[in-house]
């Protein structure tokens, strides 16, 4: 259509100009009439004729055409006047102010740089068919994302000075849902088998928060990519994915999507045979494979021998080695030799380990962290747990590890660790709020990286209706060469139980100090592991308030007619940790579980001896990218050495509450007194089971369902001291969302108690659906 309409202009002008009047001349002076914005000098450097030259008549066409290449004008003519030749044109306009509205899907500056590169922008000559060739453009986009209900309009308005308004307006509409998905062509495994492998659903329970039933281009192919992978895991080597087709519903609000298949015969591994250079002893190298004569053939299994055995070698300082798979197909008995050829390449060496982009912390703090050692050779194990053991210091938001070869020299390397650094040193005012402790106030002088060091010195107080606290913390984690970290802790604390759902009989004052020594043990792949042994003194002051009564409150009565109310303590301490998470802020995989063990012996006549032991466990499994289950475990016991009554009542164990076993009231599970108060007891059990799911809003809100179980126990029997037992373990299940706001953490969650007790000779429960907790860091 556009060279019909430039042949009708050609014609016309042509037609209408005098110069038919005579056929040939000699061009003496070129004159440009119509132009504006385009200078003479730009329109002579586009003519393909120059003064001087002679025009013939069949050469005029041509001129003509070279100047509506140019795309600068609308209407072209030529006539003579004497050996004077006269362009008239008239100028195309100009975009005077290009806007876009009503897109999110697609952001704005994506669609103004495409549109910059198709010379759509303010400034540029305005052409219709160019944008015509847009809009048709972002249709097809919003398609591929799903969006079939959407519109682009294109609106030109004329302005002054020959300028035109562009204004854009898009409608994204909705994303079309996937209505249903048909497999055809599958005989081995069922169509409901299949589609579960898919990044496409239909509707289902969960879709409103995994959004797997909207449909888009991109997830048709990674699902058409993982229906491939599945078959191939299942030894169907000959898998073709023939079509896949999608069908609009009248309404474009939903498609229909059909998967035909042709799956082919399946085939088992003959053999496993390694080529090429091995370095390594074969026999050693054959460990690493976990694939066996008879086994079905699994594209897995491949990639992870490869993996596998690159990672063997580039222990070995082969980090450039490269694992080439070479099967061997026998179609008569569907059979496949794996033959995996080796090509090491040179050993190579570390040159230098440098630490880029970190302005606060010295370079020696990082180094600390390196098991790689300069001038060794290069293992590719050391350098990724180096990396690992960074991420996890408190004053690091991030590490990327990048190898760079060392010009001139191919066995040589260089090792850059770039470290995005976080704010190191707060000066913090904290307010928080839960329903147990109510308002919090607090305030910190902290240093996670002291002077650069990577030492932590820390001074703290908050101060609620429940706890009054000061403390003293220094920790040197670098206080041996081997490791080994000291840590100093001086605080003071009052405590009134009461203001937490606990006995208003009595309230304590407390005076601790400890110096704790942290010693890396073990050598494991993406796990840290430490004991802490260190020692302590505490002072324990015991006050009784005015709601205190001997003849209802037997079991503190008894404790402190046997052993008074002030107590001094020498503190044992011991522990052993495991850390094997990959992020100590909302973990995806791994488990971190503690093991502590405290002796408390006596230091004067009126001390108190007894121990504590707690085990705690928390446990991330990903069941693909977008749901992990977790699991968290929970077990305290204290015990006097010579019987249970003698451990001290304020060092009791609660159950309850949002931290604890979610939709009861904070602490109140477990044994009461005798006026019927929660007194927690010496052992404690609670764990809960979750599922978080993706909730599509953003990275900083984690959301999942849960169950949770647990209670508190007294070993002795509290019936004779007018008390109550503490009855079978409670059960809840529930939702919440875990939110990391700019004023701190928030934690919100609604649970229902499942074996709630209801009165019938023994105290309710207290039921508590909806719990919450924030704090707020301002720093």
């Amino acid at each position: 259509m556009k060279k019909i309409l430039l042949l009708c202009a050609l014609i016309a002008s042509l037609f209408h100009s005098p110069m038919w009047a005579a056929d040939t001349f000699i061009v003496r002076d070129i004159e440009v009439e119509g132009s504006h914005r385009i200078s003479p000098a730009t329109i002579y450097n586009y003519l393909p004729i120059k003064t001087g030259q002679v025009l013939h008549a069949d050469e005029r066409a041509a001129l003509i055409k070279a100047l509506y290449k140019t795309g600068f004008f609308s209407q072209i003519s030529l006539s003579r006047r004497g050996n004077t030749l006269i362009v008239t044109v008239m100028e195309r306009p100009i975009i005077g102010q290009l806007k876009i509205s009503g897109n999110s899907a697609i952001a704005t500056d994506k669609l103004t740089t495409v549109m910059k590169n198709v010379n759509v922008a303010e400034g540029r000559v305005y052409d219709r068919a160019v944008l015509d060739k847009i809009k048709q453009s972002l249709l097809n986009q919003y398609y591929q994302l799903g969006r079939y209900n959407a519109r682009v309009d294109v609106t030109a308005t004329p302005m002054e000075r020959n300028r035109v308004f562009v204004k854009i307006d898009i409608s994204e509409g909705l994303i079309a849902k996937v209505e249903r998905i048909n497999i055809i062509g599958n005989k081995v495994f069922s169509e409901k088998t299949l589609i579960k492998q898919l990044d496409l659903t239909t509707r289902g329970l969960f879709t409103f928060f995994t959004q797997t039933d909207r449909f888009s281009q991109e997830k048709l192919e990674s699902s058409l990519e993982n229906l491939r992978n599945f078959y191939l895991d299942h030894g169907y080597i000959k898998i073709m994915v023939k079509s896949s087709q999608v069908a609009i519903t009248p309404d474009r609000k939903a498609v229909y999507v059909t998967i035909a298949i042709d799956e082919g015969p399946q085939y088992h591994v003959e053999g496993v045979k390694l080529s090429g250079n091995l370095i390594l002893p074969e026999a050693e190298l054959q460990k690493s494979i976990r694939i066996r004569p008879g086994d079905v053939f699994s594209r897995q299994a491949i990639l992870n021998a490869e993996k596998s055995l690159s990672t063997q070698l580039g222990n070995k300082g082969y980090i450039f080695a490269i694992v080439a798979l070479h099967p061997k197909v026998d179609e008569k008995n569907k059979q496949v030799f794996v033959i995996f050829n080796v090509t090491p390449g040179r050993q190579a060496y570390v040159r230098h380990i440098y630490f880029t982009n970190n302005i606060k912390t010295n370079d020696e703090v990082f180094r600390h962290k390196i098991e790689q050692m300069e001038s060794a050779v290069v293992s590719s194990g050391k350098l990724e747990n180096s990396k690992h053991a960074l991420s996890l210091l408190p004053y690091v938001k991030n590490v990327e590890m990048t190898i760079h070869p060392v010009p001139e020299h191919s066995d040589v390397v260089d090792v850059d660790y770039k470290v995005t650094e976080d704010n190191a040193a707060q000066a913090t005012f904290n307010v928080g709020y839960s329903q147990i402790d109510r308002f919090i106030l607090g305030i910190g002088l902290n240093q996670k990286n002291f002077l650069g060091t990577g030492k932590t010195l820390g001074i703290n107080a908050t101060r609620s209706r429940y706890q009054h606290y000061l403390g003293l913390e220094y920790t040197d984690p670098y206080y041996t060469e081997d490791g080994i970290s000291r840590s100093i802790n001086l605080s003071a604390s009052s405590i009134n139980p009461k203001y937490a759902n606990l006995t208003s009989t009595f309230s304590t004052n407390q005076y601790n100090a400890s110096v704790v020594y942290t010693i890396p043990i073990g050598q494991e792949k993406d796990a840290f592991n430490n004991v802490q042994l260190g020692y302590g003194y505490e002072d324990t002051v015991l006050l009784l308030s005015n709601g205190f009564n001997n003849t209802v409150d037997l079991q503190l009565n008894q404790f402190i007619t046997q052993h008074h109310r002030h107590f001094q303590q020498l503190d044992l301490i011991s522990g052993i940790s495991r850390d094997s998470r990959d992020k100590a802020v909302f973990p995806t995989s791994g488990m971190i579980q503690s093991l502590g063990f405290n002796i408390f012996l006596p230091i004067v006549k009126s001390s108190l001896t007894y121990y504590t032991l707690a085990y705690e466990l928390k446990n991330y499994y990903p069941l693909n990218d977008d749901f992990i289950i977790t699991t968290r475990g929970n077990l305290g016991y204290g015990s006097g050495f010579n019987n249970a009554q003698e451990f001290p009542l304020f060092k009791n164990y609660y159950a309850g509450g949002i931290g604890s076993v979610r939709g009861y009231g904070g602490n109140t599970l477990g044994p009461k007194d005798g006026s019927m108060q929660p007194t927690g007891g010496n052992f404690l059990v609670t764990g809960s089971i979750g599922l978080i799911f993706p909730n599509h809003i953003t990275d900083n809100l984690r959301t999942s369902v849960f169950v949770d179980a647990g209670n508190t126990y007294n070993t002795f029997n509290n019936r004779p001291l007018n008390g109550t037992a503490s009855g079978p373990m409670r059960l809840s299940s529930g939702v919440e969302a875990d939110w990391i706001s700019p004023m701190g953490l928030v934690a919100v969650s609604l649970a229902k108690p499942i074996n709630r007790l209801h009165g019938r000779g023994a105290p309710s429960d207290n039921e508590e659906i909806f719990q919450f907790s924030l704090g707020a860091n301002f720093g």
